[in-house]
């Protein structure tokens, strides 16, 4: 039996190590998640420095905003219980992003999954981290209202790396006026082939006694048909944490049921490190630039 590492770093994380995987959400009645196409909201906003943080309910949010007036503004998420800042520390992400023009927005994400709630059957210890619901429903609507982030003033996207790769559909899904492309490296996107992975068991339940959780709204390649948004899909063959074949699997399908989406496969022979996501940094953004471009015509 194949066993992967990401597998093993969740066990002893279930003895009592912090420092590896975990996950999130919030209850299990809430109100539907915002689908609402993204409302201009009149000025004045409150005023930024260079570089901000801001919290958001019980959640901190860095805000890097680039010299006059952005071009876009980018979600930018990290993964399982990576920093906020860790794109930014370890990567060339907000280097070049800010030098092109586009303001960053990064969300203390901690062990989150990007689910859509907490189950009665999520760790105790895992419900103290944000959910897609907290996204879309407080953080985005927080950023329009206070600081015109995320209206319709100017092009929006969102990008993430692993489990924050899994965010970016989730939320592509979610709230499909809101971004005009995505870009999510190293992903999982079908749980249906990691039956045993320890975060979506120790998230969801096993698939077993709740299979409607993992087919269904929390599934992002059961649901290719709804994808709206270009895509920018990355992946390593030499990923030993998060199998190289769920951006695949989610690239096939996409290809079969949403075959008018526009949307880029980059397959590598890379690992599961930020040596691999700095290499995509400036393949995302010229796939961000080549949507806005096409969409000015």
């Amino acid at each position: 039996m194949k066993i992967y590492f990401r597998l093993s770093c969740v066990w002893l994380c279930c003895i009592g190590f912090s420092h590896c995987q975990a996950a999130d959400p919030r209850q299990a009645t809430r109100p539907p998640v915002s689908q609402q196409p993204v409302k201009t909201l009149p000025p004045p906003y409150k005023s930024l420095a260079a570089w901000d943080s801001v919290r958001v309910g019980a959640h901190w949010v860095d805000i890097r905003s680039p010299e006059g007036k952005p071009k876009g503004d980018i979600l930018v998420l990290p993964g399982w219980n990576f920093p906020r800042r860790d794109w930014c520390e370890k990567s060339s992400l907000c280097t070049q992003a800010l030098a092109a023009g586009y303001r960053l927005v990064m969300p203390e994400m901690g062990r989150s999954i990007y689910a859509t709630q907490h189950y009665a059957e999520t760790r105790k210890d895992w419900q103290v981290y944000p959910t897609k619901t907290w996204v879309c429903d407080t953080l985005v609507p927080f950023l329009q209202k206070e600081y015109g982030i995320f209206t319709d003033q100017q092009p929006n996207y969102v990008l993430g790396l692993s489990t924050g790769g899994r965010g970016v559909a989730l939320l592509c899904l979610a709230m499909p006026q809101l971004f005009q492309a995505a870009a999510a490296l190293s992903g999982d996107f079908e749980p249906l082939r990691m039956l045993d992975d320890n975060l979506m068991n120790g998230f969801y339940g096993s698939y077993a006694q709740f299979p409607d959780r993992w087919e269904g709204e929390e599934n992002p390649n059961r649901q290719a048909k709804k994808f709206q948004a270009p895509l920018y899909l990355g992946h390593g063959r030499q990923d030993d944490i998060v199998p190289f074949e769920q951006t695949e699997i989610f690239y096939n399908t996409l290809q079969k049921e949403n075959p008018d989406l526009w949307v880029e496969f980059h397959p590598t022979d890379a690992k599961h490190d930020y040596v691999y996501w700095d290499s995509e940094v400036g393949n995302m953004l010229a796939f961000f630039e080549k949507v806005r471009q096409k969409r000015k015509k």
